[in-house]
């Protein structure tokens, strides 16, 4: 009894560290390289003494900039995304995302599709959203977002039998994505640049 006891704990253990090794497909499963700047790949939080002073100085070089509609857009944005992504919507994805990580998000999109998957992922709500870095180079301007939110996401086979997820389970999920745009370009459009870690 002892021994089967020890068995399942050494099994238990193996399962935990393969898990953490693979992880899941559930949601945004796409390949992390991809998403971030290898030269910019962590969070440094800002204090909100440097953020306002952060955000004064990207109005000097862009006016129209204000921090409760870029959240509102950024959340729109968000919810857009998650929608297409989930969905496979490749052409709308095309129209919000950075060149390189459209790449990255149709190669998984075209992945699911060969594997004959669908993704069902429900945005049940924004539960907080707030810009943590605000920064410029000479043509552009960058603006990373951290959202907390719960969503259900559950991956399917063709035959419909669920390979990940839970349809009665909402998650907890924080994501840090940095939008930007050009300082000269004429409409107010974002585009998601890159997708941090925290």
């Amino acid at each position: 009894m002892l021994g089967l006891f020890f068995f399942a704990l050494i099994t238990f253990f193996l399962m935990a560290k393969l898990n953490e090794i693979l992880g899941f497909r559930t949601g945004f499963h796409i390949k992390k390289e991809n998403l971030y700047n290898p030269n910019e790949n962590s969070i440094r939080e800002t204090t909100i003494s440097e953020m306002d002073k952060k955000i004064s100085q990207i109005k000097e070089v862009y006016p129209a900039f204000d921090v409760d509609d870029f959240l509102k857009k950024s959340q729109k944005a968000f919810e857009i995304i998650f929608s297409a992504y989930s969905s496979g919507d490749v052409k709308t994805l095309k129209d919000l995302l950075s060149p390189r990580i459209f790449q990255a998000f149709s190669m998984a999109v075209e992945d699911r599709k060969k594997r004959r998957e669908t993704l069902e992922g429900i945005l049940v709500r924004f539960i907080r959203a707030e810009i943590i870095d605000i920064a410029s180079t000479e043509e552009d301007i960058f603006a990373t977002v951290r959202f907390e939110t719960e969503q259900s996401n559950v991956l399917k086979s063709e035959d419909g039998s669920i390979l990940e997820g839970n349809a009665d389970f909402v998650e907890l999920r924080t994501d840090v994505w940095s939008f930007s745009r050009k300082k000269s370009a004429s409409d107010s459009r974002w585009y998601l640049y890159e997708i941090k870690s925290e």
